[in-house]
């Protein structure tokens, strides 16, 4: 996705690799915007993303950083790419085309499937996806890092009425704050020192489609501010102008911060919070998703061993064990990077054994998972959707009592709400009130 002083625009990306960006007509990716360089940008797509600025003359940036002429850089899928006063989002194919499309050129990867989801907790998250998806609400996604947050805003936007638009993201952790205000609001030439020329922000550059959030608890509060004003007004207003733009998008954010003790101390703004919480979403960890283990590790085998040119191996019984007995502190993240480093270090295998995890893996592998509770948390902010989501709720607060023996404090602290908020949820749902015994 391009977006320039030319307007917005999706394109497929070319089929060769390397291609070259810029203004000339010869350029595979020509932009038609006066701050891009006749050959701006060279874009490699292989095992990874790379692009090199060809000594422009004003600049290229990647995620808020200005690369310096011919340097080279490894990119992520939906980072912004500055170029001038052009931004260049590159996204897979799946994200930016509706569904029933056929996907495009431009496929460098996809998600792990609902497919590979065996978890009961978290096929009822992923069973949400037809209400939440083509509702205007925000949704506030939270679970621990690695966890797969962002793979489920993905399908999050997949499933709206935006999934032919841009989907954005930003991890509000990667920038630092005195570049964060411009990255999202965009500036006027002569804003700041630098602001040599106009540049829309990332929430302009989104227009029509879905901004991602992710580590959103991060925000400094003064940008808390202007998000708030954002989401409140539907205009963002750049730095240095003083007439806002019309904004068409909506908002997902993730955080695996506590927001209610950030806001307690005074870190998180209670009114922000709100906002973004039109429905929110707790992902379980994966030592809470025993099933799912096994499933996402065969899922990146085949992936991971495809794009190396590979045969992909079968986990052997040791090594499945192996998985299984682990607590997986990085969650889904820290699997992958676990079976890419056993096949990169056993090529030729037929299987994978739990010698061959223990290669790659950390020394803790073997170690047995903590005893802990699985939290699954879901909580709706429309009527419109409530009736289609009030099972899931029902049926969390069930679990959480018999988790807890009945014990109404301890569920409510597993569910993340006070006693008398789950009494409150207990009567409505006509839940049987436990007894103490006699």
């Amino acid at each position: 996705m391009l977006n320039s002083s030319a307007g917005g625009t999706i394109v497929p990306l070319p089929e060769r690799s390397p291609f070259i960006v810029g203004r000339a007509s010869e350029c595979e990716l020509a932009v038609a915007d006066p701050s891009v360089s006749r050959r701006h940008l060279r874009v490699v797509v292989g095992d990874d993303l790379r692009i090199e600025d060809l000594g422009s003359a004003n600049g290229t940036s990647y995620d808020g950083r200005r690369l310096r002429p011919y340097e080279e850089a490894v990119v992520e899928l939906g980072r912004p790419i500055t170029l001038g006063s052009a931004t260049m989002f590159l996204h897979a194919a799946q994200s930016v085309v509706a569904p029933g499309r056929a996907a495009g050129p431009g496929v460098l990867f996809t998600p792990p499937s609902v497919d590979v989801v065996h978890d009961e907790a978290l096929k009822k998250i992923y069973a949400l996806l037809p209400s939440i998806g083509p509702s205007p609400l925000s949704v506030l996604v939270l679970g621990e890092t690695g966890v797969g947050k962002e793979v489920f805003a993905d399908a999050i936007h997949r499933s709206s009425r935006r999934a032919d638009r841009p989907f954005v993201k930003l991890n509000c952790a990667a920038l630092p704050e005195s570049i964060l205000e411009g990255e999202l609001f965009g500036y006027e030439k002569g804003a700041f020192s630098g602001a040599v020329i106009a540049r829309p922000g990332l929430f302009e550059a989104a227009h029509g489609g879905t901004v991602f959030l992710d580590e959103v608890g991060e925000l400094p509060l003064h940008i808390q501010a202007k998000l708030l004003r954002v989401l409140e007004t539907g205009e963002v207003l750049r730095l240095g102008s003083r007439t806002p733009a019309r904004l068409d998008v909506r908002f997902i954010a993730a955080t695996n911060r506590d927001l209610r003790a950030a806001i307690d101390r005074g870190e998180f703004r209670a009114d922000l919070f709100y906002r973004l919480e039109g429905v929110r979403v707790e992902i379980p960890p994966l030592r809470a998703r025993p099933r799912d283990v096994v499933a996402l590790a065969e899922f990146f085998l085949a992936r991971l061993a495809g794009r190396m040119g590979l045969v992909a191996p079968q986990l052997s019984e040791s090594a499945r064990d192996v998985l299984l007995g682990y607590a997986w502190p990085g969650n889904v993240r820290e699997l992958r990077n676990v079976i890419e480093r056993a096949l990169v270090m056993n090529p030729e295998a037929e299987f994978l054994t739990d010698t061959s995890l223990l290669v790659s893996a950390p020394e803790s592998i073997t170690e047995p998972p903590p005893s802990l509770p699985t939290r699954l948390t879901v909580r709706i902010g429309e009527e419109d959707l409530q009736a289609s989501l009030d099972e899931v709720e029902r049926r969390a607060i069930q679990d959480a009592l018999e988790k807890t023996n009945g014990n109404q404090s301890a569920a409510a602290r597993l569910l993340g709400m006070g006693r008398h908020a789950l009494i409150n949820r207990i009567e409505a749902y006509g839940i049987a009130r436990p007894r103490k015994p006699s």
